[in-house]
């Protein structure tokens, strides 16, 4: 018994550290910039298949591909924001979100075009192995997922705390009118906050893609499963985004052990809108704190 407990902990706590990545950018870039970017999911997904088209063709492992998407989503979000961002950033934040929402749905249709809606697997060396301690039995392929995500949510910890750059996002999130009055450049660390949120969901969207199976449908699953972290853990806080996401997995693993898997979905919603209906106030509220 106890055994079959700790079992369900690990295996919630893994599959947290994931979704704490999942939702990490999407925190980030809301926090930071007040941009509510719905088509975060769309290059988690993206993430997913470069990992599928990279281990496919060239026989790449997801560890390595985990740690290319970093710098391919970085850049690809540096253009999203200098074509896309920086014409409704002045806007009101409707003309934003539907900006957003279009690019979410043009990347889903592109996907769908490339790569159909049939769902995908990527099966390492090591999909299959697990490592067993104590009695419990602990999947390589989570160990793995997990012990990447925890590696990059400590580098954005350490990034956001220690580094120059790092200090001038914290300021320009908590005061963005005084931050320009000392000189921080406000647009360029704007482009370098959305490429680095685009970045962790592409890098998000491999270590998903070595546990789960995807498709270009599966994105709106992630948006709802980010959106579940960002509101839990609030904005632009990178420790409780993490413990956020771990919470979430703990609820999935405990739902996927004491009820069929038909309904887990459902009872992460119906906690996403338990959530929405008692702080009413929604993510807004979360907008004004710092980091």
């Amino acid at each position: 018994m106890i055994t079959h407990v700790l079992s369900i902990v690990a295996d919630g706590v893994l599959l947290g550290l994931i979704y704490a990545i999942t939702g990490l950018g999407l925190s980030l870039v809301l926090g930071v910039m007040g941009i509510v970017n719905v088509a975060h999911s769309a290059f988690v997904m993206l993430g997913s298949f470069l990992a599928f088209e990279l281990f496919r063709r060239f026989g790449v492992d997801p560890v390595l591909a985990f740690v290319l998407a970093l710098p391919v989503f970085f850049v690809l979000g540096t253009v999203v924001y200098r074509v896309v961002i920086t014409r409704v950033q002045s806007a009101a934040q409707t003309q934003g979100l539907v900006a957003m929402f279009g690019l979410m749905v043009l990347i889903e249709n592109l996907g769908t075009i490339v790569w159909t809606t049939d769902t995908r697997v990527v099966t390492a060396a090591y999909t299959n192995t697990s490592l067993e301690v104590g009695g419990v039995v602990l999947p390589y392929v989570r160990l793995i997922a997990g012990g990447l995500a925890l590696l990059l949510i400590g580098a954005f910890w350490a990034f956001l705390r220690f580094t120059l750059t790092g200090r001038a996002i914290r300021a320009m999130a908590q005061n963005p009118e005084a931050a320009r009055i000392v000189g921080v450049d406000i647009q360029r660390l704007s482009a370098v906050m959305f490429g680095l949120g685009i970045a962790c969901a592409g890098a998000a969207g491999v270590a998903l893609a070595m546990v789960f199976p995807f498709s270009p449908n599966t994105q709106v699953v992630w948006l709802a499963w980010a959106f579940l972290v960002v509101i839990l853990g609030g904005l632009g806080n990178v420790a409780n985004t993490l413990f956020a996401g771990v919470a979430v997995g703990l609820i999935q693993a405990v739902c996927t052990a004491v009820m069929p898997f038909d309904y887990v979905y459902l009872v992460l919603y119906v906690l996403l809108a338990v959530i929405l209906t008692v702080r009413r106030e929604g993510l807004s509220s979360a907008v004004r704190r710092t980091i």
